[in-house]
């Protein structure tokens, strides 16, 4: 492993000023003055990584020279390692975004691309008088961690029955249980907008 004499120091919490570190999956933590990059495969894995140490120098590593992260917070925005499958956090993953931070947190990766095409003939023509196809590719995924540490993966339809249990323990707070009744945005706001909104009235 490269130069990791840059700068690895043991944290249990970064002070406020640090916008810019990653954290191992061994919790060595790693402050930086700026992350510039970094780069994964299509498995997932971190194969690029460039930023500026405190003693102000560019490092760059590549594949293996790369440790395991965890986390990795660019200007103030958090990524971290999520398991395609919760069961199996071992297992393949992807770095997603934290999109809401608090008592509940939501972290979501969404590589997921739209695009509209012609339907597509068995000689692999296109069928001009057809009306134009929505197709979806790519993964989408998020995660929902509640204050007792429990985890639930809320997206598609396996993410209902999470998402009941997640309201629930929302609606316990009567001042936001009342704001949500009673104020018509939550019948269009996303999920992320909505945890936000609990995370600040029901600290």
């Amino acid at each position: 492993m490269k130069n990791l004499t840059l700068g690895i120091i043991t944290l249990v919490t970064f002070s406020s000023y640090s916008q810019n570190y990653f954290v191992t999956i061994s919790k060595d933590s790693v402050v930086c003055k700026q992350i510039n990059f970094f780069d994964t495969n299509a498995q997932g894995k971190m194969i690029d990584l460039e930023f500026v140490n405190n003693e102000n120098k560019t490092i760059r590593l590549k594949k293996n020279d790369i440790p395991e992260i965890k986390t990795i917070c660019q200007d103030g925005v958090v990524y971290l390692r999520m398991p395609l499958n919760i069961k199996k956090p071992d297992g393949y993953y992807r770095y997603g975004r934290r999109m809401a931070n608090g008592k509940i947190t939501v972290d979501v990766f969404n590589d997921v691309q739209t695009s509209y095409k012609l339907k597509e003939n068995f000689d692999g023509s296109y069928n001009a008088q057809d009306v134009m196809k929505l197709t979806r590719e790519g993964i989408f995924i998020r995660h929902v961690r509640l204050p007792n540490g429990k985890v639930y993966e809320v997206s598609g339809l396996k993410g209902i029955k999470a998402l009941k249990t997640i309201r629930e323990f929302m609606f316990e707070c009567e001042q936001y249980k009342k704001e949500y009744f009673s104020n018509p945005k939550y019948q269009t706001c996303t999920f992320e907008e909505a945890v936000i909104d609990y995370n600040q009235m029901c600290p």
